[in-house]
Formats: structure tokens, C-alpha cells, sequence
């Protein structure tokens, strides 16, 4: 994230510190400062230092308008980066805090919410240039908390973040009407859920790495139902497969095919 400090002594020494937005995880990937770019000012002074409304513009064409008090950006204002990066709104001790807007040139996102020194903290929403979208809770620019991921394609996400990626309870809705609900890890569903397909059929139990994987439960449209051993979302270990009619079929399982001593080659796909 853009951060700078301007102090009475960048008054004769004037510098930015620049940084480029790592958008895939959204983290603050900082630029060196370059504190002998000194620059030029234009507007209200006091006891010889930059106070009130005025404009900076630094030598490498980064641009600061707004309000300074005793020699520091603080207040309302807009920073534009020469590489196109812009940041609208308020500021305290030459740093981002309060409320304000951003517009990343690279990838063409953009956030609105709440800043606190220099990055963003608290409440705001992240738009990327595909259109997916995030709205939730932010910590030193770091997705953590409470949020709601759209994605352009109609599926959504909601439920909790830790370091910018789905972590503990959460709710996915597909575009193609299915839902899962359950803990997630680093991204995948991982411990217990629930996945209900939009044909009507559910699953209930263990994940693992996105997988369903572990005991658990599932019941078919149809009324049939099995109560095992999965492994990589297929019937794998021990379980008791029931049809809809209420035959039942317990034993040892080998993707998808019951493989115990009797009914070797039942298929119970339904």
C-alpha cells in the first residue's frame, strides 16, 4: 500500500514512500523511499511551514493535493503515483487513516473503505478488474474477519477470513445452484459441512482438501442413502449403502463398488 511520511524536515528533503499492491493476495509489497526526491510546493504556510490547502509534486512526477498541517499531509487529499496509483481521501501524520478511496493502476482494482496508518483497517470493499468483489472486514491490509467474496461468475462466498483466504466457518453458493456449508482451511473445505446439490441430492460430514473424505453421510434424491467411508468424493472403506426400496448392502467399498465377499458386482450408484 501507498505509504509516506511527510515531516517538517521533508520540507527541504521531500520524499514518497511508493509500494506496488500484490493483488492476488492483496498484501503491501513496499517500494524503497526515496528520500532525496525532493519536490516543489505550492500553497498556505505558517511560521514557515506548509499549512492549509496547498500541492506537492515531487521531481518523479508523484503529485499530493490537499490540506498539510504544520508541515505534514493531514486532512483531506489526493495522492496520484506517476505509475497511475491514486488514493482519495482522508489522512493523519502523512499517512492513510480514516476513510478513502484507491485506484490500482497495474490491475486495475479498486478499494473503498476504512484506512488506519497507511493501510487498510476496518470495514471496506475490494473490486477487482473481472468484477469479483470482496466486502468485509480488513486488518493491515489483510482480508480477516467477517466478509462476503462475489465472484463475476455469480458464485458467492460467505462466512469468515484469515490471512486473505476462506478459514473457519463459511457458506459457498455456486452459480450452479449447489451450497456448501461448513469449516474451511486456507481455501478448502476441510473438517465437517454439509453440500447440498441442486438436484436435490446431500451430503453431510467430513472434507478434506475439498474433498469429501472421512465418515459422512449421503442421501440421494431418490431416498437412497449410504453411511461410511469416503475417500476423494467416492465411497471408499466401510459403510452401509441402503436403497430407496430399503435394501441393504454393508461392507467394504472401493470407488463407488461394494467389494465385500457377497454381491462382488453390485454397482450402487442410486
Amino acid at each position: 500500500m501507498k505509504k509516506f511520511i511527510l515531516t517538517v524536515l521533508a520540507f527541504l528533503s521531500f520524499g514518497a514512500y511508493n509500494s506496488i499492491m500484490a493483488q492476488g493476495q492483496d498484501d503491501a509489497a513496499q517500494r524503497n523511499p526515496d528520500l532525496n526526491n525532493s519536490g516543489k510546493y505550492t500553497g498556505n504556510k505558517k511560521d514557515g511551514k506548509m499549512h492549509g490547502k496547498g500541492v506537492y509534486e515531487w521531481k518523479n512526477g508523484d503529485r499530493f493535493e490537499g490540506n498539510f498541517v504544520n508541515g505534514q499531509i493531514d486532512g483531506y487529499g489526493r495522492y496520484s503515483w506517476v505509475d497511475g496509483d491514486i488514493y482519495q481521501g482522508d489522512f493523519k501524520d502523512g499517512k492513510q487513516d480514516g476513510f478513502g478511496s484507491a485506484f490500482y493502476a497495474e490491475r486495475c482494482n479498486t478499494y473503498e473503505g476504512e484506512w488506519k496508518n497507511g493501510k487498510r483497517n476496518g470495514h471496506g470493499k475490494l473490486t477487482w478488474a473481472n468484477g469479483d468483489t470482496y466486502e468485509g472486514e480488513w486488518v493491515d491490509d489483510v482480508r480477516v474477519g467477517e466478509g462476503i467474496f462475489t465472484a463475476a461468475n455469480g458464485d458467492k462466498y460467505v462466512g469468515h477470513y484469515e490471512n486473505n483466504q476462506r478459514n473457519g466457518y463459511g457458506t459457498y453458493y455456486h452459480n450452479n445452484g449447489d451450497v456448501y456449508a461448513g469449516q474451511w482451511v486456507n481455501g478448502e473445505k476441510e473438517g465437517l459441512g454439509k453440500y447440498t446439490y441442486a438436484n436435490g441430492n446431500v451430503y453431510e460430514g467430513q472434507f478434506c482438501n475439498s474433498y469429501i473424505e472421512g465418515q459422512g453421510t449421503f442421501v440421494w434424491a431418490s431416498g437412497a442413502t449410504y453411511t461410511g467411508q469416503f475417500k476423494e468424493d467416492m465411497r471408499n472403506g466401510i459403510g452401509t449403502y441402503t436403497t430407496a426400496t430399503g435394501k441393504v448392502i454393508a461392507g467394504n467399498w472401493k470407488d463407488n463398488r461394494f467389494s465385500g465377499d457377497a454381491n462382488a458386482n453390485v454397482l450402487a450408484s442410486r
